[in-house]
């Protein structure tokens, strides 16, 4: 009895030893698995901080767009351990998603052409050239769908989803996709996409909690780059438009000319940086004087190009002519063939004689120039017919263009200016006017050119309450002495 008592006591422990070996080798089992998530815990969070670390450093370097597109994509795949990932952003127009870096390894995210499946086959790099640079429209196919939902996505089985379409089927078999959409706010930006071999990865919830988490950072960092680069942009052009400013400014006459028995006086003020207005001096054989005001249709960059032409060609044309329609017409055969159809010039052309006897206008459609007559103290209007520069290739244009001659007494005041005098509007939509024009001319002219020029732009400046004009002020003032 004492024996068997025994044996069984040995049997007994052998058993709780065995249950005890096994215990703890689970629970060492459990406590190495746990070690491990927790080291690939660790090591997703260092790849985010260094993946976080870049785009910020990138951010702050300036990098080119495509620089910063590729980092993305690239440090994407790093953190979630992919194999190919893509980024599709939104174009100017908001109706396309554009390519903006593509991995070698990225599976077809979009459907394919027959062709292109096929060619892909046994030439990789032609399919890597349509998806690099082929766009889809915001509605088509699975990144138009991801992008609308605005949801992130796991794609254990490509092949299977019904989105993709077209050809190209095997390219798609036995791969696993993450794939979420960009935003910033209520702004949508585009598609971030992760691919992977299903026998290498396989995406978990913990997956996308961390990809979830990666196109917000995404997004954020686009969304900084895109301002960032806007303002950039936006500081490039003004810096541009300022130096073109100065270099108009400097087509304008930095002075009147000086011309025996008058006092002439000349401004230009832009309505915005590039003015589509100018006036012009030009010295002429005999010392006859030229003087031009002109306004071109529209204002900025367009306008300005226009101005300096219509410069250029009339300086060209002036003293071969035999007088000022002669003049207008060499300049419209000019211009006409190199202008838009919405664009035209209107301009005043006159020539002084020598001894300030005697004046020829030719006007193509501009403003009807005033003169104050000192004698009666009333303002005429100088009345020529006349077709606008670049409406008619010339035939049309110099049928209706005619010279008109007519001379200044002693205190005789000669006002040339463009509608945005005129056309000035106060707040409630009125305009400045011919009227208000005409009696500031009449009481400012016995003061001499500079001090007409000065009261009309006081007098629309307090008409419009100090608000910018919308159009672009020039004024030419000539006084007998």
């Amino acid at each position: 009895m004492n024996t068997a008592l025994f044996v069984i006591l040995i049997l007994l422990l052998l058993a709780c030893i065995v249950l005890l070996v096994r215990s703890t080798k689970k629970k060492n089992e459990a406590i190495d698995r746990l070690l491990k998530e927790e080291q690939a815990i660790v090591e997703e969070e260092r790849r985010m901080f260094s993946f976080l670390h870049d785009l910020g450093e990138a951010i702050a370097r300036e990098d080119s767009q495509a620089a910063m597109y590729r980092l993305i994509v690239e440090g994407a795949m790093k953190v979630m351990e992919s194999t190919g990932g893509a980024l599709y952003l939104l174009d100017a127009s908001e109706r396309s998603l554009v390519p903006r870096h593509h991995s070698d390894k990225c599976v077809p995210l979009v459907a394919l052409p027959e062709s292109i499946a096929n060619m892909a086959r046994s030439n990789r790099p032609s399919l890597l050239s349509f998806l690099r640079l082929h766009p889809v429209t915001i509605t088509e196919g699975l990144l138009g769908s991801i992008f609308q939902n605005q949801k992130v996505e796991i794609l254990t089985d490509l092949s299977a989803d019904p989105r993709l379409g077209g050809h190209g089927a095997n390219l798609h078999a036995e791969t696993t996709v993450i794939i979420g959409p960009l935003n910033s706010g209520t702004k949508k930006l585009g598609v971030l996409a992760m691919t992977a071999p299903k026998d290498k990865r396989s995406y978990n919830n913990n997956d996308f909690e961390v990809f979830r988490s990666l196109v917000e950072q995404c997004a954020f960092a686009l969304a900084n780059a895109m301002a960032h680069q806007a303002a950039t942009e936006k500081k490039q052009i003004e810096l541009e438009l300022k130096s073109a400013s100065d270099v108009q400014r400097i087509l304008l006459p930095s002075k009147a000319p000086a011309m025996p028995g008058f006092t002439i006086a000349g401004k230009n003020i832009p309505a915005t940086t590039l003015s589509g207005d100018y006036f012009d001096f030009i010295p002429l054989a005999g010392r006859s004087l030229g003087i031009v005001i002109a306004d071109v249709s529209g204002k900025g960059t367009a306008a300005a190009l226009i101005t300096a032409m219509c410069r250029s060609v009339l300086r060209f044309s002036a003293d071969g002519a035999a007088g000022p329609a002669a003049t207008l017409a060499a300049v419209n055969r000019h211009i006409f063939p190199d202008i838009r159809e919405n664009r035209f010039i209107t301009l005043i052309y006159l020539v002084a004689s020598a001894d300030g006897s005697s004046f020829r206008l030719a006007r193509a459609g501009h403003t009807r120039p005033l003169v104050w007559r000192k004698q009666t103290g009333q303002v005429e209007t100088l009345n020529s017919g006349g077709l606008a520069i670049g409406i008619d290739k010339g035939e049309v244009f110099e049928r209706v263009t005619k010279e008109l001659e007519f001379q200044l007494s002693p205190g005789d005041t000669l006002l040339l200016y463009t509608d945005g005098v005129n056309e000035a509007m106060d707040a409630q939509g009125e305009e400045f006017g011919e009227e208000r024009i005409h009696t500031t001319l009449a009481t400012l002219a016995p003061e001499g050119p500079q001090a007409v020029i000065d009261g009309l732009v006081y007098e629309v400046d307090r008409f419009c309450g100090g608000r910018r004009c919308h159009d672009d002020i020039t004024l030419v003032v000539l006084q007998k002495t």
